[in-house]
């Protein structure tokens, strides 16, 4: 009986596919989602409700974009594949709250796209997903949230804590600004075409529990305290702080000087940075 459901859900993603007339393109990352139920689930986990302007980047066929149409104020969707314009404008007939943009969101003026704030939830294309993030994270005033479907792995190593594997420069950058959840792991089933690893919803929500004065430049500095894994902090800064000064700030906070970058937890990166940025800044 399970095998007979599954053959009907497959013809039934199947047939979405024939009557797209469409050709998947492997170099945009097209990973398209159809179940309607899956669908819902997202648009809830993104708490998108009727007075809301939602950021959608990556279109693909439209079927997310109509769920977020259904529930939101208004969409304003990305899509870059233009063989997918007929679909989509066919929709945006449908849906007079839908806004189309036929280019690439790398490339939009996030300040002038609209006035006020807005949530973003979207599918978006994996091998683009940290460059899509930063860019988000350039304008966090904008956004009320942010919820992204991404593969698996980058979404525990956003949400993930110190001292574990997966806790590096994107994990401390990311909750140095907002609250990170995972609420919803996607199986790779349920794309077509399926992807080789299954996905995750990570949901960031900004906070303003640290005021970095300097966020431009705490972030060279995380890049720079993790730019070899393997060794202490105090020698992966050293091109840029003496090591007494790093020595002075680490044993403020109970450290060793042997400490590694993935066992500093984000709140003590951050004392560490301001620390001695003022030192540096004083030196």
């Amino acid at each position: 009986m399970k095998n007979i459901e599954k053959l009907e859900k497959k013809s039934k993603k199947t047939q979405k596919i024939n009557d797209l007339n469409f050709n998947f393109k492997k170099n945009l990352g097209q990973n398209f989602i159809f179940d309607t139920n899956l669908l819902k689930a997202i648009v809830s986990d993104g708490e998108v409700g009727k007075d809301d302007l939602v950021i959608e980047i990556g279109a693909g066929a439209g079927s997310l974009t109509k769920e977020l149409a259904q529930v939101s104020k208004k969409v304003i969707s990305f899509e870059i594949d233009k063989t997918l314009i007929p679909t989509l404008k066919n929709l945006a007939k449908e849906y007079n709250n839908i806004e189309f943009h036929f280019s690439d969101f790398m490339d939009c003026d996030i300040d002038n796209l609209f006035v006020g704030k807005a949530k973003v939830v979207a599918n978006i294309p994996y091998y683009i997903t940290t460059p899509i993030v930063f860019k988000l994270v350039d304008h966090i005033k904008k956004f009320d949230s942010i919820l992204l479907l991404v593969q698996k792995e980058v979404a525990i190593r956003f949400a993930s804590e110190c001292s574990r594997k997966d806790y590096g420069i994107t994990s401390v950058i990311l909750q140095s600004i907002f609250d990170i959840s995972i609420p919803r792991i996607v199986k790779k089933e349920c794309f077509i075409p399926a992807p080789k690893v299954d996905s995750a919803l990570c949901k960031l929500i900004p906070h303003k529990k640290y005021n970095i004065e300097n966020f431009y430049e705490f972030k060279k500095f995380v890049h720079l305290a993790f730019s070899m894994r393997r060794k202490t902090l105090i020698n992966n800064l050293k091109s840029e702080y003496s090591k007494e000064s790093v020595s002075l700030a680490l044993n403020k906070l109970g450290y060793l000087d042997t400490i590694r970058p993935e066992q500093i937890s984000v709140e003590n990166f951050i004392k560490i940075f301001e620390f001695l940025n003022k030192t540096y800044k004083n030196a």
